[in-house]
């Protein structure tokens, strides 16, 4: 009952801080098939290079802590939140304007133990002095990385792959963290059996 009423307020909080367009309704949606040309789609960080459109977002509270806006939420243990209260205005946080706080209350007995990225990398990785890109789950985190928080005890596993680029001779450390989600420890316990011999 708890994670079906934590899930309503998530939802409801994020409408409520979205920002839409209303009127267009499904007009400019595509509709997909095998024959559909290539869809280009600009992320909203591509602004700078004049597309997308960068759109503001809810900041994020834990416990009073600002752990950085909603892409956020993702390393946060639903299992474990009392209570979601979100606050809509306008205000700067760290040189970034938000639209809003999502001010969330964690169980009593629970103590997060957030650290940035860099300090997780420094405390269970050993990276060479290639570039690293942060994954947390299924989704590449374009934060900066000494500012981006994370719940240490929301943490299944830390995989490290050495990728290459297009550039020649050129690696990266992709640095994957899977949060402690019922499906990532579901997927995590599944046996693998290769081969076709007994």
């Amino acid at each position: 009952m708890k994670k079906a009423i934590t899930i309503v307020l998530l939802f409801v909080s994020t409408i409520s801080l979205a920002q839409t367009n209303r009127g267009t309704g499904n007009k400019n949606k595509p509709n997909y098939s095998e024959s559909s040309e290539i869809a280009v789609i600009y992320n909203d960080s591509l602004e700078k290079f004049g597309h997308g459109k960068k759109q503001k977002s809810a900041a994020i509270f834990v416990n009073g802590k600002f752990i950085g806006d909603q892409s956020t939420s993702d390393v946060i243990n639903p299992k474990k939140i009392d209570s979601i209260k979100v606050e809509k205005y306008d205000f700067k946080k760290n040189g970034k304007e938000f639209d809003g706080k999502i001010l969330v209350e964690m169980n009593p007995d629970y103590r997060p133990n957030y650290m940035t990225l860099d300090e997780i990398a420094t405390k269970y990785l050993e990276l060479n002095a290639n570039p690293i890109i942060y994954q947390i789950d299924k989704n590449v985190i374009d934060i900066d990385s000494s500012e981006y928080l994370v719940d240490e005890s929301f943490i299944l596993k830390i995989i490290l792959d050495e990728i290459n680029t297009t550039e020649r001779g050129t690696k990266v450390n992709l640095v994957k963290l899977i949060t402690k989600t019922p499906e990532n420890i579901k997927e995590a316990n599944k046996i693998m059996i290769r081969g076709t011999k007994i």
